[in-house]
């Protein structure tokens, strides 16, 4: 099945033929791995174990380490997200309670390196 076109706070959008953009290349792991970091652990009550709640953990007492842990435990379970080589996760400090984040991993579907800055 098809992943549609679309990115967390974006709107979908509507193809010339009045369809909805479908998700390919690159893409398809994008959305999945910021649909994972973005989600809630326990939201998914048929995976429980899905999710690693990034949007609650702002203002939070979290170190970079903690975070880099929770990222890359779950980028282990996302299937889009090749094992060999392994993701990179930095997280880094850039004041005033920022943090700038980035992750570099391996697609399994194209065999491309993906970068996500976040």
């Amino acid at each position: 099945m098809a992943d549609l076109f679309h990115i967390r706070g974006t709107d979908l959008i509507i193809t010339e033929t009045g369809g909805l953009e479908i998700a390919t290349g690159n893409d398809v792991g994008t959305q999945r791995v910021l649909r994972r970091l973005a989600t809630n652990a326990g939201d998914y009550i048929f995976a429980l174990d899905y999710g690693a709640g990034l949007p609650g953990r702002v203002g939070g007492v979290d170190t970079p380490a903690d975070l880099k842990a929770v990222i890359l435990q779950q980028m282990t379970l996302e299937p889009m997200v090749s094992s060999n080589p392994a993701p990179v996760v930095n997280v880094q400090d850039i004041g005033l309670g920022e943090r700038q984040i980035s992750i570099t991993y391996v697609s399994t579907s194209t065999g491309d390196t993906v970068t996500l800055e976040i």
